[in-house]
């Protein structure tokens, strides 16, 4: 599971999750943060995160004492019938995970004429974009990703497929690496364009809306 917070508020109760997480379902959880959030100073609250009721750990090697059988941790299966059955009860996780925990935030979807979708301290550039965008007459929403994985792929989908939409934009601080989700998300019924800077630039918010102001044709 990946996590990507945008502010150090939410880096530090998404950590707390993250534990939690890990401890339930029994995988690695990863904290995916950027330059921008390792440097930034911000007052933090702690106390703010409720801890979650985790499950009993049957499963632990804890030495024989009560538990009724051995508890044997193994990763190779030679079995193809078995080595099947595992990796069918691992994808049943999988799905539980995604039904379960998938994270997002809607911002200014509602009648959006561009819909744009960031994470981490991109998002947070976004917000003023939008903002700028509302004085020059646009209606730009976003969908921010908490978990990049699972990827809020069905919010993206039922965000872009407003008649008001007019396409989607994939702001990232990368050359590309979400961009094919959303395209996948969004499935042909839109379309999506990419907007990014790498190696320690920064999108800047006249850049971002010289973009969606291209895609839409110009000023509203």
């Amino acid at each position: 599971m990946v996590l990507a917070p945008a502010n150090l508020q939410e880096a530090v109760e998404l950590t707390q999750e993250g534990f939690d997480i890990a401890d339930t379902y029994r995988i690695p959880v990863m904290m995916l943060g950027d330059g921008m959030l390792g440097q930034v100073m911000e007052p933090v609250e702690f106390g703010t995160y409720t801890p979650r009721q985790l499950p009993e750990k049957t499963w632990a090697t804890t030495g024989r004492g009560q538990r009724p059988q051995n508890n044997i941790i193994n990763s190779l299966y030679i079995k193809p019938d078995v080595l099947e059955k595992m990796n069918r009860n691992l994808q049943k996780l999988y799905d539980e995970i995604a039904q379960k925990e998938t994270k997002y935030e809607l911002y200014n979807v509602e009648g959006a004429d561009i819909l744009v979708v960031a994470y981490g301290t991109t998002a947070r550039i976004v917000r003023n974009v939008i903002a700028q965008a509302a004085q020059e007459g646009l209606k730009v929403g976003m969908v921010r990703p908490i978990t990049l994985w699972p990827f809020p792929a069905a919010a993206i989908a039922q965000a872009a497929a407003q008649p008001s939409v007019k396409g989607v934009l994939s702001v990232e601080m990368s050359t590309g690496q979400m961009v094919d989700d959303v395209k996948i998300a969004v499935n042909g019924a839109k379309p999506v364009t990419f907007y990014g800077r790498s190696g320690g630039m920064i999108p800047l918010p006249q850049d971002i809306l010289a973009h969606i102001q291209s895609f839409l044709g110009g000023k509203a």
